[in-house]
Parts: C-alpha cells; sequence; structure tokens
C-alpha cells in the first residue's frame, strides 16, 4: 500500500488535484470530513473535548464550534489541547480507513493538517499545491462566504509556502491558468499511477 500526503494553504486548488487522482484509481480520503463525522455525532473525541472544555462545547451531540472557537482562537494552550485530542482521533480513524483497502492500494491523503497532525510521518510521498495568495483570498471569500480578514487570519494559521516547499516531495503549483494547472495536477497523478514517483 502506498500512502501518499496532500497539503497547501486553503483556496490553493488543492480539491482539483485530489479529483483527478480519484479519477485515476487512486482512493482519496478527505480528512476534514473525517474530522466532521467525528465531531457531529457522539463519541469517544466528543466526550474528551466535553472533559477539556466543559458541557457547552458539545450541544445536541456535537461539536458546538462556536462556543470551542471562542476559546480556543483566544488562547494557543487551548487550541494545542484540542489539535492534541482531535489529531488523536482522526488519525485512529484513518487507520481503521485504511486497513479495510486491498494492499495494492494508493491512498491519498488530503489533509490540510498533514504536519500538525503527525500524518505526514506515514505517507511516503508528500505533494503540495501553492498558489499566490491574492488568489486563494479570492477562492476563500468566494467560497465560503467569509471576509477578508478572515480568509487572511485563516491562512495565516497555516504552513508557510516556504515551510510547504522545503518539506515536500513534489510541488504543484497553481500560479498560471487554469488548463496549466490541470495539465500539471494530471501528470503528477499519472507519475504516481505509474510508479515514476
Amino acid at each position: 500500500m502506498r500512502l501518499i500526503g496532500l497539503c497547501g494553504k486553503s483556496g490553493s486548488g488543492k480539491s482539483v488535484f485530489a479529483g483527478i487522482c480519484g479519477e485515476k484509481g487512486i482512493v482519496v480520503i478527505d480528512c476534514d470530513k473525517v474530522y466532521a463525522e467525528l465531531v457531529s455525532s457522539p463519541g469517544e473525541c466528543l466526550e474528551e473535548i466535553k472533559k477539556e472544555f466543559g458541557e457547552g462545547s458539545v450541544k445536541d451531540g456535537a461539536l458546538n464550534r462556536e462556543y470551542v472557537a471562542g476559546i480556543v482562537f483566544s488562547d494557543k494552550k487551548k487550541l494545542e489541547s484540542l489539535n492534541a485530542i482531535t489529531h488523536k482521533h482522526i488519525l485512529a480513524r484513518l487507520c481503521e480507513l485504511v486497513s479495510g483497502l486491498p494492499e495494492e492500494s494508493k491512498v491519498l491523503f488530503d489533509a490540510p493538517t498533514l504536519f500538525e497532525s503527525g500524518l505526514y510521518m506515514q505517507c511516503e510521498l508528500i505533494v503540495s499545491v501553492i498558489a499566490p495568495e491574492k488568489e486563494c483570498l479570492k477562492r476563500i471569500t468566494e467560497r465560503d462566504r467569509i471576509s477578508v480578514d478572515k480568509a487572511k487570519a485563516r491562512l495565516a494559521s497555516q504552513k508557510s509556502d516556504e515551510f510547504l516547499i522545503a518539506n515536500s516531495d513534489v510541488v504543484i503549483y497553481n500560479d498560471a491558468d487554469l488548463g496549466s494547472f490541470v495539465s500539471a495536477c494530471e501528470q503528477t497523478a499519472a507519475d504516481i499511477c505509474g510508479g515514476i514517483l
């Protein structure tokens, strides 16, 4: 089995590459979706969050995002505590998902917190998608309907392009026209499938 990590800033175009990989038969696991599932129904993850952040952190059997956000975004230590809980449960769930796949599978983890969670240590290939910040801002504000300031704060909280470039095996640049970017994504996916990467 081949485990591949995909990262890049919000709005960089990761989902385009992930979609192309999926079309070529690579198993794509969206780590954001795994996280959303873990915190949207009762279970060990929510119990640990409730123990750490109090009864108000869980509402109607799901994470009370507004309440928890109000605590963690003004307190770095609390954010680290939340991440320690969620990353542990995400990694455990990913192990479950992967263990049920055929041995010859190629698996792409679309993981915004690939490095923060430690998931990168399980991957033998790491791919980053890099785009100019102004393009990322434009995509985030349009896609998520948030203000430019909120989008800037989100990008500032993520790993820098310099870090991603230095810690990736393959970098795909999304800084020209869409056609060029898609071609680069298709080439990289083909190289992964063909064993070149």
